[in-house]
């Protein structure tokens, strides 16, 4: 019987003591307060957008020719970085350089000839002057200069042709670029106009989309868009609009700036466009909806940090942001981590270490399809 007793007390014991520590967990008879991190609905202007293919291009990409003519003694390889004016390949210039030196000799020795028959011009027409010479031999000797200081201005363009010819051994980067392929061969023979290399500038990228005639009423040079490679969003501006459409597609091409872009020339994005004007919306992060069969939410923490649960209808997306229609106002607080198994009036513990999605750092999120 005093076994008994003592089996009923120790077991009454550790349900009271269970019951205590319950009502210690969940506060007021609640569920505990939940680590949540939050962002806030903003007041902007946003439009519907379409999706329009592009492909990551350079806008440098050359096919570098020669314009010299001789056997190929050096050809940068594929991956070499170079800068604009440095060499990308080089021809033999024994003989360019044997033309030079001739050219130049035949300069020197007609510049001499016509210092010697320009004095003797001087000479002849003093005498002349003094009427001791004819008048004919003062012509015969004017004739001779002239004729020697045309042959001096030939020979200068001779010698100025033969260094044109020897700088052609040369072939130059006409820009900062990448060698991407090797055209031609070390020991191989190069004419005028055969292809050297494939130079491209990695740097100077643009993303090239072929949009729907439809929105051009909506998108200008300078404009923000975004684009989106399925994996990353950046924004950037639009750099050129080709306002001509295609007769057969009806589109017509725009050009996005990439210039700091993650990605490399021939990576297939997507360029979101506007396709109507913008409107005056409350957003959202993107992350702060919920959604679920029964439609879509977001929670909202009020001034006691406690969660309600507002219904909305989205509508616009970008720029990280969701267009929503519902109880709430710019300002508001909303839940973009942790609102997974929130309940209605539960206290929330606010996270201090949230990145704000209005800044761009959202990854992620509270959506699920």
């Amino acid at each position: 019987m005093l076994l008994k007793n003592m089996i009923l007390l120790v077991t009454a014991f550790m349900m009271s003591a269970t019951t205590s520590l319950a009502q210690q967990g969940q506060g007021a008879g609640g569920p505990p307060p939940a680590p949540v991190r939050v962002d806030v609905a903003v007041e902007t202007d946003m439009a519907p957008t379409i999706q329009s293919p592009a492909t990551v291009l350079s806008r440098s990409d050359s096919r570098i020719a020669s314009e010299g003519v001789g056997r190929v003694v050096y050809v940068a390889e594929p991956g070499d970085l170079v800068s604009e004016g440095e060499a990308v390949a080089r021809l033999d210039d024994a003989e360019p350089r044997l033309q030079l030196g001739e050219a130049q000799a035949r300069l020197a020795r007609l510049s001499a000839n016509a210092d010697y028959q320009n004095a003797e011009y001087e000479r002849w027409s003093r005498l002349a002057d003094a009427g001791t010479a004819p008048q004919t031999r003062l012509r015969e000797a004017e004739l001779a200069r002239n004729l020697a200081v045309q042959e001096v201005a030939e020979a200068r363009s001779a010698v100025q042709r033969a260094r044109l010819t020897l700088e052609r051994m040369e072939i130059l980067a006409p820009f900062d670029g990448r060698v991407v392929e090797r055209l031609i061969e070390v020991g191989e023979y190069s004419n005028p106009g055969r292809e050297i290399v494939r130079l491209v500038n990695t740097s100077a990228l643009e993303a090239r989309a072929q949009a729907p005639i439809a929105v051009a009423a909506y998108i200008q040079t300078g404009d923000a868009v975004t684009v989106s490679d399925g994996e990353r969003d950046i924004e950037a501006p639009v750099r050129r609009i080709i306002p001509v459409g295609d007769e057969a597609t009806r589109t017509f091409e725009v050009r996005v700036d990439l210039a700091d872009s993650p990605w490399i020339a021939g990576t297939a994005v997507r360029v979101h466009l506007p396709r109507a004007p913008a409107e005056h919306v409350i957003a959202v992060p993107q992350d702060a909806v919920v959604l679920r069969s029964s439609g879509a939410h977001v929670w909202v923490v009020e001034d006691g940090d406690t969660v309600r649960q507002v219904r909305v209808t989205t509508g616009t997306r970008g720029d990280g942001l969701t267009a929503v229609a519902g109880d709430l106002e710019a300002g508001d607080r909303v839940v973009v981590r942790g609102a997974e198994n929130l309940q209605p009036g539960q206290a929330v513990t606010i996270l201090t270490d949230a990145v704000s999605a209005n800044a761009g750092g959202n990854t992620g999120g509270n959506i699920a399809n």
